[in-house]
Formats: structure tokens, C-alpha cells, sequence
């Protein structure tokens, strides 16, 4: 699972890459603020995705290193699972919503 969760933050950076030169000058990406132009951000705002599931990862993996010496083998395993799970989830997420404001704009 982790090699699926690097391969998502590395999709979402091509992804980026890829269509770069095709979207607009304004992109929607703040779905919580109020329709119109207080949605938009610069397309360089988009690296936000996959910068956010960096940082998460990169979080993750600090926390389960430092309180996985002081668990047991069964809750060092559940915990080391539910980590994979969720860092897998997060980029899994980042990237499908990256994807779905690409297509909107192209």
C-alpha cells in the first residue's frame, strides 16, 4: 500500500505537469467558500494537493516512528495498518479531486 500511496503523489505531480500549459489562468479549488470568485485560485495553488499529502505522509511516518518503540508487536502492527490505510485514503482522495478540477477546467 505504500507504494501505491507514493504512486498517487507522484501521479498528482504529473498530472499537474501534464496539463499545465492547458488550464486557465483561475481554477476552482476553494469548494468551501461561496460560488463564484472566491473559489478561485492561481494554478499554481493546485501544487497544494499533493504538497498537503506530503506533508501528511511525512507526519505519519514521524509520529509512527517515534511511538513504535514504546508499543507492543500486535499494536505496533494495527497501528503501522491504520497509518498505510489512511495516508493511502488521503492521497487517494487529493488525487481523484485533483483530477475532477483538471477535467472541469480543460
Amino acid at each position: 500500500m505504500k507504494n501505491l500511496t507514493l504512486g498517487f503523489l507522484v501521479a498528482q505531480a504529473g498530472l499537474i505537469l501534464l496539463f499545465w500549459r492547458k488550464l486557465p489562468p483561475e481554477v476552482p479549488l476553494f469548494y468551501s467558500r461561496p460560488w463564484g470568485k472566491e473559489q478561485l485560485a492561481n494554478p499554481w495553488s493546485l501544487f497544494l494537493l499533493p504538497g498537503l499529502t506530503l506533508v501528511v505522509l511525512l507526519v505519519n511516518f514521524a509520529f509512527l516512528t517515534l511511538v513504535k518503540t514504546r508499543l507492543e508487536e500486535k499494536e505496533r502492527s494495527l497501528l503501522t495498518k491504520i497509518i498505510g490505510t489512511t495516508n493511502f485514503a488521503f492521497s487517494l482522495f487529493c488525487l481523484i479531486t485533483l483530477t475532477k478540477i483538471i477535467l472541469l477546467v480543460i
